[in-house]
């Protein structure tokens, strides 16, 4: 996603990491989740767990802002994009771009958003993006978000504009955003929004927290 605050445009791809630097914590959460019929990766950047889901799940959707699934990058050694990579790797794979995820209908057994969360500077889309993953949930379906609730690389946003739960930070790249989120937070804005918060736990640096829909 690309926000323009005052100004200053912020792009969340320089916060994000490649499938070279996926998290072995999450990893092996997905693996023991094999199995599951339908997942949706929100915030799929850089498709950094785009190879254990496809391992893991019957059919899978991937969805970002349209800039970041069509601009050109690097993805596992290839000069591709996102929606090519995903067509010419993954059969039976979606992807679908967060402005028009209004009109995308199907429902998912696991939603996957890994730091994604810590990455947006704007509380207007945070609570869209919540929304929308609430509705996408199935009725018995459960949503997991993973954030950092310590980094020993952060202490170099600290020198820059705060807003929200992290800093606005100015790098070679340009102007980024990078929130620390714990369990508590991450759970006061999942009941603030529709969500029954099922368990949370800490590996390391990052904190899991599960969730599915409140019943009404």
């Amino acid at each position: 996603m690309h926000y323009i605050l005052n100004g200053i445009t912020i792009k969340s791809e320089n916060a994000a990491k490649p499938e070279t630097q996926a998290s072995k914590a999450v990893v092996n959460y997905l693996l023991d989740k094999k199995g599951i019929e339908r997942i949706l990766d929100f915030g799929c950047g850089k498709l950094r767990y785009s190879e254990t889901l496809n391992k893991i799940g019957v059919s899978v959707t991937y969805v970002d802002s349209r800039v970041q699934l069509t601009r050109l990058q690097t993805i596992k050694g290839t000069k591709t994009n996102v929606v090519k990579y995903v067509a010419d790797n993954y059969q039976g794979a979606l992807v679908v771009p967060f402005e028009e995820i209004d009109n995308h209908k199907e429902k998912y057994q696991l939603i996957t958003c890994t730091n994604v969360i810590s990455a947006i500077p704007c509380e207007e889309t945070l609570k869209k993006v919540l929304a929308k993953i609430n509705d996408l949930l199935d009725s018995d379906g459960c949503a997991v978000f993973v954030n950092q609730h310590r980094n020993s690389y952060f202490k170099r946003f600290l020198s820059g504009q705060k807003r929200l739960f992290g800093h606005i930070y100015k790098g070679k790249r340009g102007y980024s955003y990078y929130g620390i989120i714990t369990p508590d937070v991450m759970t006061k804005l999942l009941e603030c929004n529709g969500y029954k918060v099922l368990k949370s736990w800490t590996v390391g640096e990052s904190n899991f927290v599960e969730a599915s829909r409140e019943c009404s």
